[in-house]
């Protein structure tokens, strides 16, 4: 197939045609296989992948994982053990990373994103008669692979992961968190990894309490005046607060919520740690710190992959999702038809003072 000149993935780009795939049925006759995860650089989404990697690994002992990703996260990415390899896919030159992929030739795929580039990424690299799993372009290249019938291919088929319901539906489940959904889906029965990411903590010096501000949506944002109300409260408990993030001049570029951190820092209520450190730097921070308080974003997961407490603000019905289940995390959500910005300062501090008495 020649995808058209102006293609789904939004690229100039001419590929061989794609290999006859099927849909992963739980049997991978490859005693040494080649296998490839593919998932964006957003914070959050690279750090469910090393769940999902951790768990093709156990799987497959024996095979070689090929970690596909962006370069917003490769100073972090290159240092996890999970993976053998990594391909940068997502940055500023995609064409060049696509006019090579069909030299590539896995005998298993795991795509964990729905983007019409990962999935025509994910045809063009699996092998002739190899697995995929996640949304992968179809055979002729028009619309999507069928999900086929089996409970794992179910998973994928089912559009209310949200629904409180969906253990009911998929009995393979022991919860909704989507790292778990994410591994069920290629039939993996044993216990479900916790995050594994690099850390550096030497060298790094940070304040007590360490808050994220900043996320991809607004829905998931917290008023900037409730913010600084917290960060002054804390202050008055002699706790020294910072705030995390990229650099001023990339935050803005994609996230919501750079111009309320501007605000933040003007009112002298934290410490502007934003852009002062490496990715493994922010893990160790975040390992360093007393406590921290974000709403749902990349920091939320970078801290539960550590052993500091953290309470995360999320929308009510996404922390089902994507919570992770770690005992240090403390979630508030506002509850059935009510909004994060809703929540007051007073309920946080409250769990901030109950999160401290107990560590």
């Amino acid at each position: 197939m020649t995808l058209p000149r102006k293609s789904p993935v939004g690229l100039d780009v001419a590929c061989d045609k794609l290999r006859p795939m099927h849909r992963f049925d739980g049997n991978l006759n490859v005693r040494h296989p080649r296998m490839a995860l593919i998932a964006n650089d957003a914070l959050g989404n690279f750090a469910m992948s090393s769940v999902v990697g951790q768990a093709m690994r156990a799987q497959y002992p024996e095979g070689f994982l090929t970690l596909y990703t962006g370069s917003r996260v490769t100073e972090m990415a290159q240092d996890c053990t999970w993976k053998h390899q990594i391909r940068t896919l997502y940055g500023p030159n995609p064409y060049d990373v696509v006019a090579g992929l069909p030299g590539q030739a896995y005998d298993l795929v795991v795509n964990l994103e729905n983007s019409a580039f990962a999935k025509t990424v994910t045809g063009l690299i699996v092998k002739e008669d190899g697995s995929v799993v996640g949304p992968c372009v179809n055979k002729d290249g028009r619309g999507d692979l069928p999900w086929g019938d089996l409970p794992m291919q179910r998973l994928w088929a089912d559009e209310k992961w949200l629904d409180e319901r969906v253990q009911e539906r998929h009995p393979m489940l022991e919860s909704g968190f989507i790292g778990e959904i994410f591994c069920r889906s290629f039939g993996f029965e044993g216990v479900i990894p916790g995050y594994n990411l690099p850390r550096k903590t030497e060298g790094v010096v940070a304040s007590d309490v360490l808050i994220a501000t900043a996320a991809s949506l607004d829905s998931k944002l917290w008023p900037v005046e409730k913010w600084i109300e917290l960060a002054q409260a804390l202050q008055n408990r002699g706790l020294s607060v910072g705030l995390l993030g990229a650099k001023p001049s990339a935050q803005g570029q994609f996230w919501k919520g750079a111009a309320e951190e501007e605000q933040i820092i003007a009112k002298g209520a934290v410490n502007d740690h934003r852009g002062a450190f490496t990715l493994p730097e922010v893990a160790g921070a975040l390992s360093l710190a007393k406590l921290v308080v974000t709403i749902d974003n990349g920091i939320l997961h970078l801290a539960c992959s550590t052993q500091t407490p953290t309470i995360g603000l999320f929308r009510h019905g996404i922390h089902r999702l994507w919570a992770p289940p770690v005992s240090n995390l403390t979630v508030v959500e506002p509850g059935p038809e009510r909004t994060v910005a809703e929540l007051d300062v007073e309920t946080i501090l409250s769990n901030v003072d109950t999160v401290l008495a107990n560590n």
